[in-house]
């Protein structure tokens, strides 16, 4: 039987060769080429599973997912705060709407999702999964796989993704990892959960993980007891994630002389290619240190382990940062490379641009700037963690204090450890979603280092209600955290002013007579999820059609306090109403809330 994979890449590779003729004088679309081209010959490896429909993939498929607000659960502790969301219902569910509001807006996300421990801890399609299923990996990871691949499209340009998992699936959770977050930096921490769990097998476990997915610039925020007096600010130019297959224009030699400085660049191995002084396969380029001239030495880019890789910066952005003091030439004593070229990150050469940053030049020979005192706001993140309040038992007890009594949910994650994330990860404005809360420890973590620093971190909590968890756990333990009363009216403590909206998913059928006109009764849900804020016809104000803005103008002066007007992108507002309203702020509510869905069924706004 032929092999149809083959001949199906056999007829993508010659596509691209006639591409490739076409322009072969755009050297951007022949890197881009040279990149697809290395992606269909290289070697694949990683996770192959069933793949499992979920009751929520069907109804999605003849249903459009919304969310309705429940009024009688607001909290509204700070009149001048952004409001942070409770949302009831399935993750994806949830998920699915905020790829609409928060897509590339989440700072941090962290998830305690089931570990699937075979004693029927994971629940998939209703169904509890347990020893017994012969699928129960597979679908773990379909499970988890459709919800990592929003998680992505969530994350901000500096987003950490941080997962709290059992040694049952740690190293598929690594896999799954790599595959979906293939140019991020993937890291284990193993953390000491307990003093001890004997098992059948003759084990103790002692330890569960978190899965820490972060850029690969990425570097931690300080921790009180963990600070360096000094670090330089700059970092190795070798991004040991690419080879020269991958990024031909970044493979290239740096020649720099005896006294440490860069005197130029030779070809990059695309640009071999392309005047054709290379011939052959990419992965059998040699990194040639005799391509030097008289006086210099070659410096390649490869690993601490020798293998090869590529540089960050192509050569002409490079050069002009030497000549600018970006890079900084260190001697070498290991490997085949004599020196090793280190580069600033943006943020760095921002700070040192708008003159936050104190810098001196090396020599007068040598552009190199250093920073005066520069301490980093970052300290290394220890990949064993064993602080006792990280236990278990500590969250049981966080929880049992809040509620005054014992609650019945099992191995809830103590707000230590939540609180040591978020400090390492992220700064005091970040946003923080939970799509597995649970019990709340999220929230309560996010809202005691608000109060610690006076932050304005905000936190977003998805969980279904099974057997009441987000009603009668999750909620209360929030309001409590919040007002300092228990439900039952004793005092916890002063309370952590902070503003709560509670939101129930729901369905509206692509069947019904007037879609659109079903969806326009959620859209403020959406708008004040994106914003943050809420539509309360004083400050937030919605405007959906033309008679509603002619009304307003009428009225304008009774609203002395409005703050901002959203406005749907139908209405057309007249030259005095635009003179009028552009007092405030005015966003027009964005089709891209239900875009696709409508123009699915053949409707539009």
């Amino acid at each position: 039987m032929a092999n149809l994979s083959q001949m199906k890449r056999e007829r993508m590779l010659a596509f691209l060769d006639m591409i490739r003729e076409k322009h072969k004088d755009n050297d951007e679309v022949l890197i881009a080429l040279g990149e697809i081209e290395n992606e269909l010959t290289s070697k694949k490896y990683g996770l192959v599973w069933e793949k499992h429909e979920e009751t929520v993939d069907v109804q999605m498929r003849d249903n459009i997912p919304v969310f309705t607000e429940a009024t009688d659960r607001e909290i509204c502790e700070d009149a001048d705060g952004r409001y942070n969301f409770l949302l009831e219902g399935d993750n994806l569910h949830c998920l699915r709407l905020l790829e609409k509001t928060h897509r590339g807006k989440i700072d941090v996300i962290y998830i305690d999702p089931p570990y699937n421990t075979k004693n029927k801890d994971f629940i998939y399609d209703d169904v509890k999964i347990d020893s017994t299923d012969g699928y129960q990996h597979s679908k773990w990871l379909s499970f988890m796989s459709e919800r990592l691949r929003i998680a992505r499209n969530l994350l901000s340009k500096n987003g950490v993704l941080a997962i709290s998992i059992g040694y049952q699936e740690v190293n598929n959770l690594m896999l799954l990892c790599q595959e979906l977050f293939y140019s991020w930096q993937i890291v284990c921490v193993t953390v000491q959960t307990s003093s001890g769990n004997a098992v059948a097998n003759g084990f103790t476990y002692v330890q569960e993980y978190i899965v820490f997915v972060t850029p690969l610039d990425f570097l931690p925020y300080e921790v009180e007891g963990a600070k360096k007096d000094y670090i330089t600010p700059y970092h190795g130019m070798n991004l040991s994630g690419f080879n020269q297959m991958q990024r031909p224009n970044q493979a290239y030699p740096i020649f720099i002389d005896g006294l440490g400085r860069i005197v130029g660049c030779g070809k990059s191995l695309q640009e071999r290619i392309d005047d054709g002084s290379f011939v052959g396969e990419k992965a059998d380029f040699v990194f040639d240190y005799n391509e030097a001239p008289s006086g210099t030495v070659a410096v390649w880019p490869i690993t601490q382990q020798g293998d090869k890789c590529v540089w960050r910066l192509i050569s002409e952005k490079l050069l002009k940062n030497w000549e600018l003091g970006y890079i900084k030439i260190v001697p070498n004593n290991k490997g085949k490379n004599k020196y090793t070229v280190q580069y600033l990150s943006g943020g760095i050469i921002k700070q040192i641009e708008e003159g936050t940053l104190e810098t001196y030049r090396i020599s007068s020979e040598i552009p190199t700037l250093e920073v005066v005192g520069f301490k980093t706001s970052a300290s290394s993140i220890p990949t064993i963690w064993t602080n006792s309040q990280f236990l278990t038992a500590t969250g049981s007890r966080d929880i049992k204090n809040v509620f005054n009594s014992k609650v019945s949910f099992s191995f809830p994650k103590p707000v230590p450890l939540i609180k040591e994330i978020l400090m390492r990860v992220s700064n005091s404005e970040a946003t923080v979603l939970d799509f597995f809360a649970g019990s709340g420890t999220t929230a309560q973590a996010v809202l005691e280092l608000n109060q610690a620093d006076k932050g304005n971190r905000k936190f977003i909590l998805c969980t279904n209600n099974e057997n009441g968890i987000c009603e009668d756990i999750t909620f209360p333990r929030i309001k409590t955290v919040i007002t300092g009363k228990r439900m039952d009216e004793s005092v916890y403590s002063d309370g952590i002013p902070a503003n709560l909206k509670y939101y129930c998913t729901d369905f509206v059928s692509k069947d019904s007579d007037d879609v659109s006109a079903e969806l326009l009764k959620h859209i403020t849900e959406m708008v004040q999820l994106e914003h943050g804020i809420k539509i309360d016809n004083k400050e937030y104000l919605i405007v959906l059609s033309d008679d509603e803005a002619d009304d307003l103008e009428q009225h304008w002066s009774e609203y002395p306090n409005m703050k901002a007007l959203y406005i749907s992108k139908d209405v057309l507002l007249t030259t005095s109403q635009n003179t009028l309203f552009g007092s405030v702020p005015m966003y027009i509510i964005p089709d891209y809330y239900f875009k696709f869905e409508l123009r699915e069924i053949g409707e539009a706004w």
